[in-house]
């Protein structure tokens, strides 16, 4: 397979698929990279809110149409045996319109649809970006919503998975209670993608998220929220056609975001992660071990609420 049918999942598991045609024998092992840094709350400054706390759930709201503007980075490196290590650039643009309604007795549900996109991968064929473009531009989801946030749905796969995961970490996930500045909770959040003939590839994300206080935008008051988490990979099966296990698979994250304290709506949020991957796939009946490491810079902001 090449990049036209790979990169366009821009997640580990999928992008080894390229690995086929590079690597180097092992020298220094490779370990998880640094984590970008966030610059969402720079200049703002966090304070108590006047009733010393603050309810942070997601309220249900009927009939309320969103629009997000959503960004992803990937900046992915593989390597393996016997040819020269391959680097990987990879941006996508697009807007997500999200629906919610609410059913009596079922609770609350959100619908996305994905539009407008714009992506450019480095290096590839002209044929690349409009090709990824098409494929997220078809993307509908539909998700629960619980006081909590947002939370998991069916499994999925393609541009679908990758935008599912793009709003797990753009969302924040909150307490679902009354909270001060300076408290913290915790979260779990996984995603599954299949594999033929083996057991499922699984990301786990494990982390805190940490009230830091209430801050002033524009003419709106938002509460900050940080998050850091730790990410673990498992999975074994066809991997890009050919079987494979994963070895070793680690990497951590981080998140701000600014959160409308009246409907628990993620106004605006950056997120970053960082991973290291090791895999033995099969080669001609041989085992071949390939690494890769990814950093993903990603941000959302809602650009439009409609009653």
């Amino acid at each position: 397979m090449g990049l036209r049918s790979e990169v366009r999942w821009s997640v580990p598991l999928v992008l080894l698929a390229l690995a086929g045609g590079c690597g180097r024998p092992a020298e220094e092992a490779w370990v998880v990279p640094e984590v970008p840094g966030s610059s969402l709350a720079e200049g703002l400054t966090a304070t108590v809110p006047e009733s010393g706390r603050l309810e942070l759930r997601r309220a249900p709201t009927h009939d309320v149409t969103r629009t997000y503007a959503v960004a992803l980075e990937h900046d992915v490196k593989l390597r393996g045996r016997g040819q020269s290590p391959l680097a990987i650039s990879l941006r996508e643009e697009f807007d997500v319109q999200e629906t919610e309604t609410v059913i009596a007795g079922a609770g609350a549900t959100v619908a996305w649809s994905v539009g407008s996109s714009d992506v450019t991968v480095d290096p590839a064929g002209v044929e690349t970006g409009p090709a990824i473009e098409d494929d997220l531009d078809g993307v509908t989801l539909k998700r629960p919503v619980s006081g909590s946030g947002v939370t998991a749905g069916e499994p999925v796969g393609g541009s679908a998975r990758e935008v599912s995961d793009a709003m797990d970490r753009l969302l924040a996930t909150l307490p679902d209670r009354l909270v001060a500045p300076g408290e913290t909770w915790e979260f779990r959040k996984a995603s599954l993608r299949s594999l033929e003939g083996g057991t499922p590839a699984r990301v786990e994300r494990t982390g805190t998220i940490h009230f830091e206080g209430m801050v002033t935008e524009g003419e709106r008051d938002l509460a900050l929220l940080e998050a850091e988490w730790d990410i673990r990979m498992s999975g074994e099966g066809l991997l890009a056609g050919r079987k494979g296990r994963v070895i070793e698979g680690t990497g951590s994250g981080r998140a701000s975001y600014l959160v409308e304290p009246l409907t628990g709506v993620t106004v605006r949020a950056e997120a970053a992660e960082a991973t290291h991957l090791r895999l033995e796939v099969d080669n001609g009946g041989k085992p071949q071990v390939l690494e890769q490491t990814s950093v993903l810079s990603s941000d959302l902001r809602l650009e439009d609420e409609d009653e």
